[in-house]
Protein backbone atom coordinates (compact mmCIF):
# COMPACT_ATOMS: atom_id res chain seq x y z
CA UNK A 1 0.00 0.00 0.00
CA UNK A 2 1.38 3.40 -1.03
CA UNK A 3 0.90 6.33 1.33
CA UNK A 4 -0.10 9.55 -0.38
CA UNK A 5 1.23 12.74 1.10
CA UNK A 6 0.45 16.15 -0.30
CA UNK A 7 3.44 18.46 -0.11
CA UNK A 8 3.47 22.11 -0.99
CA UNK A 9 6.02 24.84 -0.60
CA UNK A 10 4.99 27.09 2.27
CA UNK A 11 7.30 29.91 1.33
CA UNK A 12 10.85 30.99 0.74
CA UNK A 13 12.86 32.77 3.43
CA UNK A 14 15.58 35.23 2.44
CA UNK A 15 17.85 36.10 5.33
CA UNK A 16 19.92 39.26 5.57
CA UNK A 17 21.06 42.07 7.82
CA UNK A 18 18.28 44.43 6.64
CA UNK A 19 15.06 42.54 5.86
CA UNK A 20 13.06 45.77 5.45
CA UNK A 21 15.41 47.00 2.69
CA UNK A 22 15.32 43.63 0.93
CA UNK A 23 11.54 43.40 1.22
CA UNK A 24 11.15 46.93 -0.14
CA UNK A 25 13.28 46.01 -3.18
CA UNK A 26 11.23 42.90 -4.01
CA UNK A 27 7.97 44.81 -3.52
CA UNK A 28 9.12 47.65 -5.78
CA UNK A 29 10.21 45.26 -8.52
CA UNK A 30 7.57 42.53 -8.46
CA UNK A 31 4.51 43.62 -6.43
CA UNK A 32 4.45 47.44 -6.24
CA UNK A 33 0.90 47.44 -4.89
CA UNK A 34 1.81 45.28 -1.85
CA UNK A 35 1.76 46.69 1.67
CA UNK A 36 5.11 47.16 3.41
CA UNK A 37 6.27 44.30 5.62
CA UNK A 38 8.63 41.36 5.81
CA UNK A 39 6.20 38.89 4.23
CA UNK A 40 5.39 39.40 0.57
CA UNK A 41 2.64 37.37 -1.06
CA UNK A 42 3.64 36.46 -4.61
CA UNK A 43 1.18 34.37 -6.61
CA UNK A 44 -0.29 32.79 -3.48
CA UNK A 45 3.14 31.98 -1.98
CA UNK A 46 5.07 33.71 0.76
CA UNK A 47 8.42 35.37 0.25
CA UNK A 48 9.64 35.99 3.80
CA UNK A 49 12.47 38.35 4.75
CA UNK A 50 14.28 37.53 7.99
CA UNK A 51 16.95 39.38 9.95
CA UNK A 52 20.02 37.20 10.25
CA UNK A 53 23.29 38.10 11.96
CA UNK A 54 25.10 34.90 10.99
CA UNK A 55 25.44 35.68 7.28
CA UNK A 56 27.99 37.41 5.12
CA UNK A 57 27.04 40.79 3.63
CA UNK A 58 26.41 39.24 0.20
CA UNK A 59 25.59 35.76 -1.07
CA UNK A 60 28.83 33.82 -1.59
CA UNK A 61 27.49 31.66 -4.47
CA UNK A 62 24.41 33.54 -5.69
CA UNK A 63 23.86 31.28 -8.69
CA UNK A 64 23.28 28.28 -6.42
CA UNK A 65 19.64 29.26 -5.88
CA UNK A 66 17.65 31.19 -8.48
CA UNK A 67 14.33 32.69 -7.47
CA UNK A 68 12.03 32.54 -10.51
CA UNK A 69 9.27 35.08 -10.96
CA UNK A 70 6.79 34.33 -13.73
CA UNK A 71 5.45 37.64 -15.01
CA UNK A 72 2.86 38.69 -17.55
CA UNK A 73 4.85 41.71 -18.75
CA UNK A 74 8.64 41.44 -18.50
CA UNK A 75 9.11 44.92 -19.97
CA UNK A 76 7.13 46.49 -17.10
CA UNK A 77 9.38 44.74 -14.57
CA UNK A 78 12.49 45.78 -16.51
CA UNK A 79 11.25 49.39 -16.54
CA UNK A 80 10.85 49.36 -12.75
CA UNK A 81 14.36 47.92 -12.38
CA UNK A 82 15.86 50.51 -14.71
CA UNK A 83 14.25 53.26 -12.63
CA UNK A 84 16.09 52.00 -9.53
CA UNK A 85 19.66 53.02 -8.82
CA UNK A 86 22.35 50.35 -8.89
CA UNK A 87 20.50 47.52 -10.62
CA UNK A 88 23.00 44.78 -11.53
CA UNK A 89 21.95 42.65 -14.48
CA UNK A 90 23.38 39.14 -14.52
CA UNK A 91 21.57 38.20 -17.73
CA UNK A 92 19.77 40.81 -19.85
CA UNK A 93 16.37 40.03 -21.31
CA UNK A 94 16.75 37.37 -23.98
CA UNK A 95 14.69 34.74 -25.70
CA UNK A 96 14.69 31.20 -24.38
CA UNK A 97 12.57 28.20 -25.38
CA UNK A 98 9.05 29.25 -24.39
CA UNK A 99 9.52 32.99 -23.93
CA UNK A 100 11.77 35.65 -22.44
CA UNK A 101 14.11 35.51 -19.44
CA UNK A 102 16.39 37.86 -17.52
CA UNK A 103 18.38 37.57 -14.30
CA UNK A 104 19.02 40.41 -11.86
CA UNK A 105 20.85 40.63 -8.56
CA UNK A 106 18.95 41.76 -5.46
CA UNK A 107 20.55 44.10 -2.88
CA UNK A 108 21.98 41.13 -0.92
CA UNK A 109 23.51 39.49 -3.98
CA UNK A 110 20.83 36.81 -4.54
CA UNK A 111 19.77 36.12 -8.11
CA UNK A 112 16.16 36.66 -9.20
CA UNK A 113 15.09 35.42 -12.62
CA UNK A 114 12.26 37.12 -14.46
CA UNK A 115 10.39 34.87 -16.87
CA UNK A 116 7.63 35.71 -19.33
CA UNK A 117 6.14 32.77 -21.17
CA UNK A 118 5.04 33.37 -24.75
CA UNK A 119 2.17 30.90 -24.67
CA UNK A 120 -0.70 31.06 -22.19
CA UNK A 121 -0.25 28.37 -19.57
CA UNK A 122 3.28 27.39 -20.64
CA UNK A 123 5.48 26.29 -17.78
CA UNK A 124 2.65 26.26 -15.27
Amino acid sequence: MTEKTEIRLGGLVLGGDDPDRLSAWYRAVFVPSAEPGTVLMVGGNRLIFDRRDDLEKSAREPGRILINFYVEDIEAVVARLKAMDGTRWIRPVEEFGPGLIATVEDPDGNYAQIVEFARAGAGR
